[in-house]
């Protein structure tokens, strides 16, 4: 399921156009920083510029491996490096990440009502945050609740690739 804006920008971002600049290479000189707000799905993805877009096609691959448990796609998704810290504050390694998943330890059900969604956009470098409800299980722990997250992505190997992300559950 391709369509990360078009679910509500579910757990982070989404996107419902067709992202020709994903798989091309794009010139390796920095770019001016770059900022998408969205509020509503069609106006950050119709209005997003090419790299934005990509990212936003990466976020989207993102959450349904994570809704899938695909362990296989989440591997290549995350960079060799990388880094989770998770909802109770504590640092999670890439082979630790793929772990829980694999056991059925991090089982995510549902993310939806994604919100509040930045993109900043620096050469081979972007940060997304967002705001979005999640289901499902956190290393062995069940979860239902808003989880503020931040997502930091490196183009690299040809495609973006997760270097480092935080959900910090939001206080009622």
């Amino acid at each position: 399921m391709r369509t990360y804006l078009r679910v509500a920008v579910v757990l982070s971002l989404a996107s419902i156009v067709p992202l020709g600049a994903c798989g091309r290479s794009e010139p390796a000189t920095p770019t001016t920083p770059s900022r998408a707000t969205a509020t509503e799905p069609a106006a950050s993805v119709s209005n997003a510029p090419p790299q934005e877009r990509a990212v936003l096609a990466a976020m989207e691959e993102y959450k349904q491996a994570v809704l899938d448990s695909d362990v296989d796609a989440l591997a290549r998704i995350w960079a060799d490096g990388y880094t989770f810290i998770n909802p109770q504050g504590v640092l999670v390694t890439r082979a630790e990440r793929l772990a829980n998943f694999a056991s059925g330890n991090t089982n995510v059900g549902v993310i939806d009502d994604e919100r509040e969604i930045t993109v900043r956009v620096s050469g081979d470098a972007a940060m997304v945050q967002n705001l979005s409800t999640l289901r499902g299980t956190f290393s062995g722990q069940p979860t239902a609740t808003d989880l503020r997250g931040t997502f930091v992505w490196a183009r690299q190997k040809g495609r973006w690739q997760l270097l480092t992300n935080q959900l910090t559950p939001v206080v009622p």
